[in-house]
């Protein structure tokens, strides 16, 4: 099969299209033939064996090499296929499998997803929505539990309250917005003068353009504060942080207050997303009604994979980058 092949840590020159031995599933798991993935900072990091650049510097140092002694693999990539979210057909299944069967459409989040088959094991599968592509749904797999994260399990707004959501035509603020409004939130989005339609398209009731407005010195108190790009800080955002708010970051280490913030401090919340497939089966139910949707920036063959991987380092895709895998 086709796989992109990740030999050594680098720049996305590192990731090379070769033939490689189709997989075959354990007794546990499925054989999926793979027909989209997606970009996430994960895919970064697992590339590069270094930490975000939006961490704060001095606890990039120190976070790098813990994360190749027990992520990314000490001299090499641990994992050779990168990629984890993916979406595609079920072609066998594995002895032990009862509840999949072949040609089931599923998408889900396992390694080796840039690859034209990839075993997965079956807690890691979901069936994909009815009414998206599989580059759609390719695209919610690690956008969107973020978002969901951030409001259902971490600030759990009111229906009226206030959201504000930092970096709203992103890959996850996209689905920060529209996540935001199934919970009955009144959405301001902040984001680029190119992305301010979209924004309001996707469901924001107000957006700002933050070319034009600092928004962090706004005369308005927002109850709950979504970072989805970690490109601010609490500290920041206090002056727009309502008494009893809470300020979400998606990357609670972009600066050592954060660290002490969120070890002390009330406002802030943050934690790690689950990827799992009761996220995924939510997602499907608010796809089907009509609730939630993926907004895809670019799309990417299997082999310009180390161009997806640059375009998505620029920080400035609107909504999710998407490699297609036929």
């Amino acid at each position: 099969m086709k796989a992109i092949v990740c030999e050594k840590f680098g720049a996305p020159e590192v990731l090379q299209l070769k033939e490689v031995d189709k997989p075959i599933p354990k007794d546990d798991e499925v054989l999926v033939r793979n027909y989209a993935s997606s970009i996430n900072t994960v895919d970064i990091m697992s590339r590069s064996g270094k930490a975000p650049k939006v961490i704060f510097w001095a606890a990039r140092k120190m976070i790098g090499p813990l994360l190749r002694l027990f992520m990314l693999g000490v001299r090499r990539p641990r994992q050779k296929i990168p990629g984890y979210g993916f979406s595609g057909e079920i072609v066998s299944v594995g002895k032990d499998v009862v509840n999949w069967k072949k040609g089931d459409q599923v998408y889900g989040y396992s390694e080796g997803a840039c690859a034209e088959y990839l075993a997965v094991p079956t807690k890691r599968l979901a069936i994909k929505p009815s009414n998206m592509s599989h580059l759609e749904a390719g695209a919610v797999v690690g956008g969107a539990s973020p978002a969901i994260l951030a409001f259902r399990d971490l600030a759990k707004p009111e229906k009226g309250q206030k959201v504000l959501v930092i970096g709203a035509s992103g890959g996850i603020g996209t689905f920060g917005i529209q996540i935001a409004k199934i919970y009955g939130a009144v959405v301001t989005g902040v984001c680029g003068p190119s992305n301010l339609e979209m924004v309001t398209e996707i469901g924001a009731d107000f957006v700002i353009d933050y070319t034009t407005e600092d928004y962090v010195k706004r005369d308005e108190k927002f109850d709950i504060i979504f970072d989805a790009v970690g490109a601010n800080t609490l500290s920041n955002c206090m002056n727009i942080l309502a008494e009893d708010g809470v300020y979400v970051s998606n990357n609670f280490m972009n600066s050592s207050k954060h660290i002490l913030q969120s070890i002390f401090g009330k406002k802030l919340k943050t934690g790690v997303a689950n990827e799992g497939p009761e996220n995924l089966d939510q997602f499907r139910e608010w796809i089907e009604e009509g609730k939630l949707r993926a907004v895809i920036d670019t799309v990417y063959p299997l082999e310009q994979t180390a161009e997806a991987h640059r375009h998505y380092e620029t920080g400035h895709s609107k909504g999710r980058v998407v490699i297609s895998i036929d």
